[in-house]
């Protein structure tokens, strides 16, 4: 029977054990000696501490550690021969060699529950053990089973140590502690992520130099009002603020602290934990929430002034319009009314793609045909505007879903009449290439600075610029453009230069 030698909770009971299983065999006589415990995982006693027994000795008390060991010890008689327990087994040498065959053995018992067993053997043909004996090995029993509840609690709060640091280490969140004199003597993967300060680099500096809190205005936080330095009369166990932190790269990231603080009996904080979420993304939802409502109720408020300002003048009952009045008035309900129902649907257009519920019917599609029929549709609404076609002859056909593949036409030829508010030509020109088709649409309008290239393709966002943002919309267009041309399997993209114009490229595969 082997001996564990895997961790470090064995090696210490081992430690615990063997100076009471040496002087338990020498008061009673004996000239070896083992403590087996239960294994819960392999469900069978484990030797832990031997005294006087070599790896040979060991393996051949294993037949009896299985069956005859344990019964003997249940029993009120618990003392007797490996030769009658066993008669046809090989009985164990000492370490000097002699066979051994007088047994005692008594269980190690934990709050009347048996943990493990303790025997002590005696040459052959010496005295056998009697029940003089059996208080002496009591004695020892106790002992070793205090040594093995301690091994075991010791395993357990090993475990639950790891456990918990598995936790704080895997934990989404960042969490750091410090001590009362603000070090930091804990940092997880999540803070090395948000700070990119490493944990070597992080342990024993002062956590305002790691963290550089500031609030919203840039002011710092960690001087002044960092709960550490509170007195304790105004002190609390928990505490939480929200601002900026600076990472090691210079780039700012919005934070969410919560300090837990311990206290001494004096109300002087001597460490705390600190959680540490990263809200950038909750905040930036926050604020395009702000500017979504804030330009969704200038686009609602305006049509639906101009429809309830012609519609009650049209109504009045002490005058009489002729019918061209009549006719300009309707037609202006009928611009503002369509206007409304082409941005109520880009809202339920993005809201569908926002929760993946927008889905594709492909089928063959001719884009030269789709580009001819939006500029019929939208050179109606212009009268200061020439538009172009221009496809290579026998431009290919694509499988494509034709309403969405229209609503992209659609979005980005309004956007180039929008945005030539003098007027100018707008060009839509198709082009092979090996095994994708290029399609742009180009105007001669405002431009776009450099620095909103990417950012207009997101939703709810616009260029930053006086001239764009005169211009009414709600940031979906190009937003709805780029989700439905790459689930097409394209790219989209945008060249401009300020005051010369625009030219929007989306591919999509030919095959």
């Amino acid at each position: 029977m082997e001996i564990p030698r895997g961790s470090s909770e064995h090696f210490d009971l081992r430690l615990a054990l063997n100076p009471i299983l040496e002087n338990a065999v020498a008061a009673l006589g004996g000239s070896g000696g083992a403590v087996a415990t239960w294994d819960e995982v392999r469900q069978r006693f484990v030797i832990s501490a031997s005294f006087g027994l070599d790896t040979k000795s060991l393996s051949q008390l294993h037949p009896f550690l299985e069956e005859a060991i344990p019964d003997l010890a249940a029993s009120r008689r618990s003392f007797g021969l490996l030769s009658e327990l066993r008669p046809n087994a090989d009985l164990p040498p000492s370490a000097k060699g002699v066979s051994q065959d007088p047994i005692i053995v008594l269980p190690l018992q934990v709050a009347g529950k048996s943990v493990g067993l303790i025997y002590v053997l005696r040459p052959i043909k010496t005295v056998s053990f009697s029940q003089l004996d059996q208080p002496i090995l009591a004695a020892f029993a106790e002992q070793a089973a205090i040594a093995v509840q301690n091994a075991r609690l010791a395993h357990l709060l090993a475990q639950e140590k790891q456990r918990l640091e598995s936790i704080i280490e895997n934990s989404a969140e960042g969490i750091m502690s410090i001590d009362a004199k603000r070090r930091i003597v804990g940092f997880n993967s999540a803070m090395e992520k948000i700070t990119g300060w490493s944990r070597t680099e992080a342990l024993g500096k002062q956590c305002s130099v790691v963290l550089d809190l500031r609030d919203w205005e840039g002011r710092p936080l960690c001087t002044g009002t960092c709960p550490m330095l509170l007195s304790p009369d105004v002190a609390r166990a928990t505490f939480q603020q929200q601002g900026k932190i600076r990472a090691r790269d210079g780039q700012d990231t919005d934070v969410d602290m919560v300090y837990s603080i311990v206290r001494s009996p004096e109300g002087h904080p001597s460490n705390a934990v600190v959680n540490v979420r990263d809200i950038s993304r909750l905040r930036e939802v926050e604020a395009l929430r702000s500017t979504f409502l804030s330009m969704l109720g200038h686009e609602l408020q305006t049509p639906l002034a101009i429809i309830k300002g012609y519609t009650s003048t049209l109504v009045r009952g002490d005058a009489e319009w002729n019918k061209e009045t009549l006719r300009e008035g309707l037609h202006v309900i009928e611009e503002e009314t369509d206007r409304l129902s082409r941005l109520m649907n880009g809202l339920l257009l993005a809201s569908r793609i926002e929760v993946g519920a927008l889905t594709l019917k492909r089928e063959p599609v001719l884009l030269s045909s789709l580009a001819s029929r939006v500029v019929r549709k939208l050179q109606t609404v212009t009268t200061i505007h020439s538009f172009e076609i221009d496809f290579e002859p026998d431009f290919p056909q694509v499988l494509a879903d034709a309403e969405q593949m229209e609503q992209v036409l659609t979005n980005l030829v309004d956007n180039a009449i929008k945005y030539s508010p003098e007027g100018g030509k707008i060009t839509i020109a198709g082009r092979v290439s090996d095994k994708h088709v290029e399609i742009t649409v180009t105007d001669e309008g405002i431009g776009i600075p450099s620095r909103d290239l990417e950012r207009i393709f997101q939703r709810f966002q616009r260029a930053d610029s006086k001239l764009v943002q005169k211009v009414r919309g709600v940031g979906l267009g190009l937003y709805i453009c780029k989700y439905v041309v790459e689930a097409h399997g394209g790219t989209i993209g945008v060249i401009s230069k300020l005051g010369k114009g625009s030219r929007f490229t989306f591919t999509l595969p030919i095959e």
